[in-house]
């Protein structure tokens, strides 16, 4: 892989411990946000699962979160919480169609408030 590496993690929490792994999440995340290359790195829920949008600019950048004490954490919060282990997959963009909708930006477009 080349170029930004985009992480989809699907974590399945317990009945009724959504909010608690969106807790840990919370935690976690000021951490994350601060490792090197670390571009994006959100979460969403339904709220029966969690899922785990990242982006990182380079494989080794993730490998080194990977390695890391945040994710370390996480897992430790996440203890007894989940149903299994996580679901991840390792992505590279293909872009299809109109190049500004077709990949996760980087730097993300700033939102404007009305």
């Amino acid at each position: 892989m080349s170029g930004p590496v985009i992480v989809v993690a699907i974590l399945t929490p317990r009945p009724g411990r959504t909010q608690d792994v969106l807790a840990s999440f919370a935690k976690l995340s000021p951490l994350v946000h601060r490792e090197k290359g670390c571009e994006l790195y959100a979460a969403h829920t339904d709220g029966q699962v969690v899922i785990m949008i990242e982006r990182w600019t380079t494989r080794e950048d993730l490998d080194a979160h990977a390695g890391g004490e945040p994710l370390e954490l996480l897992n430790e919060l996440n203890t007894g919480l989940l149903e299994r282990p996580y679901d991840v997959w390792f992505l590279e963009n293909v872009a299809i169609g109109d190049p500004s909708k077709a990949t996760i930006p980087f730097p993300l477009p700033e939102m404007n408030a009305s």
